[in-house]
């Protein structure tokens, strides 16, 4: 089912960026730019590259779990319902150690170095996600769901996060309370102070209001990362929380220090 839904998305995915390009242009602004939209590129191809590798692993820790599980459902219609419930909070729950744990951030910050906001940026994926993303996923083959229909769900609720990295969509009525949207998402994009680590949901934007992460958008977002880049590279891109964590960790500090530097919150410091 995956790589079915795969062979559509590829050229849904390409139609309408070229759709936003060709609208930002002829709107007369600058949505897209040619080095960043590559290392988008790039970065997604990477991300597939670690996805092919570890499928094999997922799928195999997955079902494991899933067939030791004491829980057995029948495929109905709730079945997908829980199932769609039940992996947009494991995403939701990731998501937020993604920022609130370093370590992780490191990995994620990739997604959202740029300072673009277009449907491009969507696929400016977390290189090194797929390694350790279907740990989340392993309660929810722990209460039997088949460990495919999990990765289903999750493709299926990444296509729908395609489309919320635009500005060319405003706010969506009552859908606000309900759905993640562009203008939701936009916040999750932005360096504003007020916008840091908001918005974390990828569907449902329920789980930010039930665990007080949400942030409506007000002033204009800023998009990027709250430090400058010395460089835009691939290079650059991936490795730069990684080398700047490695300059914290040669100083004299202890070991409780170092740690805290590792896993504690992006920003964290021993001398503030």
């Amino acid at each position: 089912m995956e790589v079915k839904l795969l062979s559509y998305t590829v050229p849904l995915f390409a139609f309408f960026i070229v759709l936003e390009m060709v609208i930002s242009a002829w709107l007369g602004y600058r949505a897209y730019r040619t080095k960043d939209t590559m290392v988008n590129l790039a970065c997604t191809s990477l991300n597939f590259g670690f996805d092919v590798l570890m499928r094999g692993v997922q799928l195999a820790v997955l079902t494991f779990v899933a067939v030791y599980s004491p829980f057995h459902w029948q495929k109905n219609w709730q079945y997908w319902v829980l199932l769609f419930l039940a992996e947009d909070l494991a995403y939701y729950t990731l998501h937020v150690v993604d920022h609130y744990c370093r370590f992780f951030w490191a990995i994620h910050i990739t997604h959202h170095s740029s300072e673009q906001f277009n449907l491009t940026v969507a696929i400016r994926s977390s290189v090194f996600q797929p390694l350790y993303r279907f740990f989340y996923f392993i309660p929810l083959a722990l209460v039997g769901f088949e460990a495919l229909d999990i990765l289903f769900m999750y493709a299926v609720s990444q296509t729908y996060g395609f489309f919320v990295h635009t500005e060319m969509v405003g706010k969506l009525g009552i859908l606000e309370y309900i759905l993640v949207t562009p203008s939701h998402h936009r916040v999750h994009h932005a360096s504003n102070e007020k916008y840091l680590d908001r918005n974390m949901g990828m569907v449902l934007i329920i789980w930010d209001r039930i665990f007080g992460t949400f942030r409506e958008e007000e002033e204009k977002p800023v998009y990027g990362i709250t430090t400058k880049m010395e460089s835009d590279n691939l290079y650059e891109v991936v490795t730069y929380e990684w080398k700047h964590m490695l300059k914290d960790l040669q100083q004299d500090i202890s070991w409780k220090q170092k740690l805290k530097y590792i896993f504690g919150r992006p920003g964290w410091r021993h001398d503030k």
